[in-house]
């Protein structure tokens, strides 16, 4: 009796031990997972109405150039003097007359002109790069037109990256230069118009995806068909690029959206021409800065229409960039200028 009671004893003794001892987790197991760019997107109370915006956005931001290789000396801006009778281009068809405006070129192969708009009854100032080698071929090139922002102009494209890309060195014609004689980038044609009234919305309709493109058609040797045309618009102009593509998926092969800041009513366009589209096969571009909280929230409905339309499209949160399409294009320019060449007709 008494050893059983001892042994009883015992067995308490020994779980109270234990009971008084924590207990340790079970051991975990990390699967590493892909590197990937996270951005939470928060709607604001200036949000437009629109479809439901997506509370996380994933992307992965575009790969480095795997040209690494940097100039021993800085480079500045090429100040061209242009022949106060320098040869304007002869007009290949019955398109607007264009008139060489800027006696300096400031950044190589880069002039500026401007057209006449019947719609905005104003004439119309853009800048245009022409390829190395241009004048000595017969060769067409495929063209991509960029829209500026509300504080911008013609000129954004090439001061911003002259100024804010690392690989330019001050000088953003002959950056991309350098990417098309190293064969990074097909030759191509790069087009930056100035819209001081429309705000790239319906208003400059006609004169962007009409007049423009025929004048640009009309006096430059260009591909002048859909799988020869891009568009681009940063901010404001990223309206020009959601809006135009989505009413005319004839004219472009894909378009970049880069730092969407308000959609407006631009959506509906995209549902009302759905068919068009998927039709057209256009490729579509989101690009973000992490930082840009506006363009973020607008890029979100965005993407959340694209997806719910079924048309393919890709997004890039680029990481510590804010409002500034400089500072982008330092991060994806590359990236950027070889999507809109992947669509190409060479």
């Amino acid at each position: 009796m008494m050893k059983r009671w001892g042994l009883l004893g015992l067995l308490l003794l020994l779980l109270g031990c234990r009971a008084g001892r924590p207990l340790s987790p079970p051991a975990t197991t990390r699967t590493p997972l892909p590197p990937t760019r996270s951005a939470t997107l928060q709607p604001t109370a200036e949000q437009p109405a629109g479809p439901t915006a997506v509370p996380h956005l994933t992307a992965t931001a575009p790969p480095d150039p795997t040209n690494t290789t940097q100039p021993t000396a800085t480079l500045r801006p090429t100040q061209t003097a242009v022949s106060e009778t320098a040869a304007l281009p002869t007009p290949l068809l019955d398109a607007p007359t264009v008139t060489r405006r800027a006696k300096v070129e400031r950044w190589q192969n880069v002039a500026e002109y401007s057209f006449f708009s019947q719609s905005r009854q104003e004439d119309v100032l853009f800048t245009i790069y022409t390829p190395p080698g241009y004048d000595q071929t017969d060769q067409r090139y495929p063209v991509l037109y960029f829209l500026h922002g509300s504080q911008g102009s013609q000129i954004l494209f090439w001061n911003a990256i002259s100024r804010e890309v690392d690989d330019a060195n001050g000088d953003a014609g002959a950056w991309i230069t350098r990417l098309i004689e190293s064969g990074e980038l097909p030759p191509f044609i790069i087009v930056a118009a100035r819209d001081d009234l429309g705000g790239w919305t319906t208003l400059s309709e006609t004169m962007a995806t009409q007049e423009l493109i025929a004048a640009i058609d009309g006096n430059w040797r260009t591909i002048a068909a859909r799988n020869g045309r891009s568009l681009a618009g940063f901010s404001m102009g990223a309206m020009g690029a959601t809006i135009y593509p989505a009413r005319h998926p004839d004219l472009y092969c894909n378009t970049m959206l880069l730092a969407e800041s308000g959609v407006l009513d631009t959506t509906t366009f995209w549902v009302d021409n759905q068919e068009a589209v998927l039709a057209s096969g256009l490729e579509v571009a989101l690009v973000v800065g992490e930082q840009d909280t506006r363009a973020v929230n607008a890029t979100t409905i965005m993407e959340q229409t694209l997806t719910n339309l079924n048309i393919p499209h890709e997004l890039h949160v680029v990481p510590n960039v804010s409002h500034n399409f400089g500072q982008l294009y330092n991060q994806i320019g590359l990236w950027a200028l070889q999507f809109h060449a992947s669509c190409w007709q060479q």
